[in-house]
């Protein structure tokens, strides 16, 4: 038995090298979130409390008219030569985390009266804003009271917001789920000061083809505007 257990341990010891150099170190894996989150924001609806949507229409006819009733539907397109529609629309994050965050998803879900004109607003772009504006007081000239827009009917980014698709058809009685731009979502988080919503226009806006989308005051509630972000916390 002696000169068994003797084999085996020079047998053990006789296997084990000199250790080798140390390697490079690897790339960093990804940063493992924390928790996730589901959050809606709806006018009166998610939560009932919730009143941070804000929207105007600015009509290229009357530049110095201005939205003031949310229970009349925003309108997009155009009626005839002269009046063309557009409309913007904000909704407050602020409740949000501002840091350490990674948006995964949003999606942005609106719902169209059943006036139109045509056959609807045709080739609809969502295009992030680039000023600040004031609802009851923005109009085609005028972001807020006394303060122009920088170009007459909005400041905004000409790159569309919307990753599944460049634009979007808009009939009467229907709902459209779209798409956002989680980065420009986080951006509206991490910096609410930023936040000026987006603005919905036409591509064509010299065709006669409008639609009605309803607004933060509809009255029947799941008919507004509701905003739906996915998201996590990175600790």
């Amino acid at each position: 038995a002696p000169l068994f257990l003797s084999i085996v341990v020079l047998f053990l010891t006789s296997c084990t090298g000199p250790t080798g150099a140390t390697g490079e170190t690897g790339p960093a894996g990804p940063e493992i979130p924390g928790l996730y989150f589901i959050r809606i924001f709806q006018e009166g609806v998610y939560s009932s409390t919730y009143t941070g949507q804000s929207q105007a229409v600015l009509v290229g006819g009357n530049p110095s008219v201005y939205y003031v009733d949310p229970s009349v539907p925003m309108e997009v397109g155009s009626k005839n030569a002269i009046d063309c529609y557009r409309s913007i629309i904000k909704f407050d994050l602020s409740s949000l985390p501002s840091s350490k965050i990674i948006v995964d998803k949003v999606e942005l879900v609106l719902k169209t009266a059943g006036t139109y004109y045509g056959t609807g607003a045709e080739n609809v772009k969502f295009l992030k804003l680039a000023s600040a504006w004031t609802e009851n007081q923005a109009s085609w000239h005028w972001a807020s009271t006394g303060t122009p827009w920088n170009n007459n009917g909005g400041d905004f980014f000409s790159n569309t917001i919307t990753p599944d698709a460049a634009t979007y058809n808009f009939g009467p009685n229907s709902t459209y789920t779209i798409g956002l731009d989680p980065v420009v979502v986080r951006e509206w988080m991490t910096s609410p000061s930023t936040n000026y919503g987006m603005i919905l226009k036409v591509d064509n806006e010299s065709t006669t083809n409008c639609a009605e989308i309803y607004s933060s005051g509809a009255a029947v509630p799941e008919n507004r505007p509701k905003l739906k972000i996915w998201y996590y916390t990175t600790e």
